[in-house]
């Protein structure tokens, strides 16, 4: 009977006038949390008592505002003031803005760790005037000719709020005008819902972003300082394309990854509505929609939105309290939208039949990162089972507990290939074979700089203008990204050597050195060819043994460089390595490789690197997955598999 008569008030609460004391037993709850502060809420509410609208609209923001919070503290403050005044004044590439970011934090850093363990809750700390603020501008820039086609619920959830991540509170509304010929040309013309894309270009197009890659966590800048960005991580970004959105009444919010499925990272990035249904995609600087375009190639294993309002399916919610969480699900506004980004599948796995984590409630899949496993969705655990909900497809994932911010395995590792099928990942270690490895990571960058080289050629002649030019090598499809080694017939003396790129081409070489007979360097007198280069990417990086400086015409068409020499000379070898990211094998340096079973990474062995660029291990176990560590630098290594005596990037 009382399970009934339960039963009866969900419904009742649900269905009738009674989801009105719903809503305000959350109402009471928040304003139970607000403590002191409660008054300046309840001020907010008292002020819209006779505009319905807004008085819902007030109530949405303090029925969800208790999970939200900025930082405060002197290092936070000094750090926005350093990078708002930067940000105005300077100028200068990526480079000067990576130097401004880390003197300023090398100062601030420190302070910013220990500010940034002690949140300052809004439900706390805000404000009756400035939520009114907010609450007013909102309204204002609502059901414009370009923002009619939106419903309520849409405008609290994505153009209403005061705020978009964890940023210092400002009142930022008005620091996002559109240019006033814009405002008057739409006002001008009846409803259309397409003026969101004009917006959306006159707003961003053209606008230059670089990106820093910080080494700590960062508070997020006030949306207001936004404004003046030069330089930041990706959300950042997605914070400025947002409130910029918010700003003319268009409903926007952050979607992010939380790692990407096979390379280092995770993504955050912006997402307008151009209904109350689909979202956009968008990036500074990038035409509308075409963000994942430009990253084919990068796997989405999961996608989340960041909300405003509280979720009850997030795993916050789901937990309760009962077990600690990893940071990324730590909140409670978190949606799950991969669908709507990459064809997804449900998988179930089996668990490890252990007692170490038998109170835990919940699994994880993880994914790699370089050099750990990242966790990116959750699932209930039954028994010895879990299944996860819309994965991303062709991606490797290792089902994990958490514990103590670190990750233990488990179940086994397995590939979700393109079809949805879930390929277990467990080595045969009866069965071995010899493997050779190549490279340390997935090669898609390089490969298309050994295209950009395709047909290339390299000539010599004893006139500067080289009219009476002999081609001693065409570049044919390379497979590999290496140091490639020619060995040339005696074809007589000559006083210039060029290399001549195909057409289109910027030229992209990074080393280039000639031998003579005797095996010695024949160095340059003179440099020679088009010297209208690239900041800091001339002729002189062809041989300053750095691999990763290469040479870059401003020019695409009939560029060609090279060298004179003090005397004519007979050359007997050309080595040359285009354009690369560094990560082939080097000779010299120490490599290990691994393979994953249920204890972790195991060694097969160490090797030095050869100029070969090619090392064998033997006794590697079939069916394994597999990783190459480089002992002596770099941070870009990633998972594979061997198939048909070839490394299969993961």
């Amino acid at each position: 009977m009382i399970k009934q008569l339960l039963y009866f008030l969900i419904l009742l609460c649900m269905t009738t006038g009674f989801a009105s004391s719903c809503r305000e037993s959350a109402l009471d709850r928040s304003l139970a949390q607000a403590g002191n502060n409660r008054k300046e809420l309840e001020a907010v509410l008292h002020h819209y008592r006779n505009d319905s609208l807004k008085l819902q609209a007030a109530r949405f923001l303090i029925e969800n505002m208790d999970g939200h919070y900025g930082f405060g503290g002197n290092a936070v403050n000094t750090y926005y003031h350093a990078m708002d005044s930067i940000f105005r004044h300077g100028k200068g590439d990526r480079a000067y803005w990576n130097r401004q970011y880390d003197s300023i934090l090398s100062q601030v850093g420190p302070g910013l760790d220990s500010c940034m363990t002690a949140p300052l809750f809004d439900i706390e700390h805000i404000k009756a005037d400035f939520l009114i603020a907010h609450i007013d501008s909102a309204f204002a820039v609502w059901h414009r000719n370009w923002n009619r086609q939106y419903s309520f619920g849409m405008f609290l959830r994505y153009v209403l709020p005061y705020r978009i991540g964890h940023e210092g509170l400002s009142l930022w509304r008005g620091e996002f005008p559109l240019p006033k010929e814009e405002v008057e040309d739409y006002d001008r013309n009846t409803f259309n819902a397409c003026f969101v894309y004009g917006i959306a270009h006159a707003t961003f197009l053209g606008m230059q972003p670089w990106i820093y890659y910080a080494n700590r966590q960062l508070p997020d800048f006030p949306l207001r300082q936004l404004t003046h960005i030069k330089a930041a991580i990706c959300r950042e970004y997605a914070h400025l394309n947002a409130a910029s959105f918010r700003a003319q009444g268009i409903p926007a919010t952050v979607d992010f990854t939380p790692q990407w499925g096979n390379r280092a990272m995770g993504h955050e990035w912006c997402v307008f509505f151009i209904d109350n249904e689909t979202a956009i995609p968008f990036e500074i600087g990038q035409p509308v929609g075409c963000h994942f375009m430009k990253r084919k190639e990068d796997r989405l294993p999961k996608v989340f939105r960041e909300t405003f309002e509280k979720q009850t399916s997030s795993l916050f919610m789901q937990n309760q309290g009962k077990e600690p969480l990893p940071h990324v699900f730590n909140t409670p506004h978190l949606i799950d939208v991969t669908d709507q980004y990459v064809e997804t599948s449900d998988v179930e796995v089996s668990l490890y039949p252990t007692d170490e984590n038998r109170h835990s409630g919940y699994v994880y899949l993880a994914v790699f990162d370089n050099r750990t496993w990242k966790i990116v969705h959750w699932a209930k655990k039954s028994g010895t089972k879990a299944s996860f909900s819309h994965m991303g497809r062709d991606i490797v994932y290792l089902p994990v507990y958490y514990a103590e911010d670190r990750v233990i395995p488990a179940g086994d590792a397995f590939l979700l290939n393109n079809k949805g099928e879930r390929v277990t990942l467990k080595p045969d270690t009866t069965r071995t074979t010899a493997i050779k490895v190549k490279r340390k990571y997935r090669n898609i960058k390089a490969n298309r700089f050994l295209r950009d080289i395709t047909g290339g050629k390299f000539q010599v002649a004893n006139r500067k203008d080289f009219n009476d030019s002999l081609t001693l090598y065409t570049i044919p499809d390379l497979e590999d990204n290496r140091f490639q080694d020619i060995r040339l017939q005696d074809n007589g003396k000559y006083k210039y050597f060029r290399y001549l790129p195909p057409s289109p081409s910027r030229g992209n070489m990074a080393e280039l050195y000639t031998f003579n007979e005797e095996g010695d360097t024949l160095h340059a007198l003179h440099f020679i060819g088009n010297s209208h280069s690239q900041p800091k990417h001339g002729m002189e990086t062809l041989t300053d043994g750095d691999v990763l400086s290469f040479y870059e015409s401003e020019d695409t068409e009939k560029i060609w460089y090279g060298w004179e020499y003090s005397y004519p000379v007979s050359l007997s070898r050309i080595v040359f390595l285009p354009r690369n990211d560094d990560n082939f094998i080097r000779e010299g340096e120490t490599y290990e490789l691994f393979y994953w079973n249920d204890k972790g990474w195991m060694s097969l062995g160490k090797q030095k690197g050869n100029f070969q660029a090619e090392l064998t291990f033997p006794n590697a176990p079939l069916h394994a997955l597999f990783w190459l560590h480089n002992h002596h630098k770099g941070k870009e290594e990633r998972l594979f598999t061997y198939e048909n005596g070839k490394q299969i990037w993961r």
